[in-house]
């Protein structure tokens, strides 16, 4: 297994408090041109979901997020030539050949992307990736309690017999939702600042920061999933780095109207 010494003393600590002291534009290239090709292509992985997000921002006309590996030129490039984007992706504009329609079923894309991350061979990809699609679900089951939203139309496109599928969908009467021991710490951060969108995105974020952190040996500095660990924790932290409060809330709002 490669180990990355030039690259893992080039990146900079990162904070909640400061802006990272690399930019994106120049962490990807300091990647691209160090990683193997094997291993850059895992970082690839960590951004499409970024580029599934910005599906949404192109058919809204809105901001693309700049973590994604596609810009607005190369995803509509990506959606006429069909090459560039998942088979999914193409499936699915073919389904709904209308804006609205595919507005409508976003979820589906993002709950496809989820799946095949679920067939990756590298074990941080699929321990990082199973775990936001676990705390999104979670998120998704303790808004629709509080929003008094259905909870089988929010999961219509999740398998209904995966074990936390059904946990979320055996309370689907109760009052309020509770989550598996696991992540208890999540319902504790929703009943503390669930009234406030930007707060709670940020806790947990806070919280996602502090997991990925602890996926990885701290001693295993020069190794792929070290890097890959702290390529999550920078797009964490770049999110907030600049945004003012009236952005913010309009960034969160649109985070809850995409996965919820």
């Amino acid at each position: 297994m490669a180990k990355y010494y030039f690259v893992g003393t080039m990146l900079p600590s990162l904070t909640f408090d400061a802006p990272p002291d690399i930019s994106l534009a120049d962490l990807k290239t300091l990647l691209q041109d160090n990683l193997t090709e094997r291993d850059y292509e895992k970082t690839e992985i960590l951004r499409r979901f970024y580029d599934i997000l910005n599906l949404r921002a192109l058919w809204l006309e809105d901001a693309f997020d700049p973590r994604g590996e596609l810009s607005p030129y190369e995803m509509s490039e990506a959606l006429i030539s069909r090459i560039g984007l998942p088979d999914y992706v193409y499936e699915f504009i073919d389904r709904y050949p209308k804006k609205e329609d595919r507005l409508h079923h976003f979820l589906f894309l993002l709950s496809k992307f989820f799946q095949g991350a679920s067939e990756l061979k590298d074990p941080f990809l699929l321990q990082y990736l199973l775990f936001e699609r676990e705390v999104r679900l979670v998120m998704t089951a303790f808004r629709a309690k509080k929003l008094g939203r259905d909870l089988n139309t929010e999961l219509q496109y999740e398998d209904p017999e995966e074990e936390l599928i059904a946990q979320i969908l055996a309370q689907q009467d109760a009052k309020s939702y509770e989550p598996p021991e696991k992540y208890t710490e999540l319902k504790v951060i929703f009943d503390k600042v669930g009234d406030d969108p930007l707060a709670l995105q940020k806790a947990i974020d806070l919280y996602r920061y502090e997991k990925v952190d602890a996926m990885v040996d701290m001693a295993d500095t020069f190794s792929i999933e070290r890097i890959l660990a702290y390529l999550v924790q920078y797009m964490i932290v770049e999110k907030w780095s600049e945004l003012d409060q009236k952005k913010g809330i309009k960034i969160v709002e649109s985070i809850y109207t995409a996965t919820s």
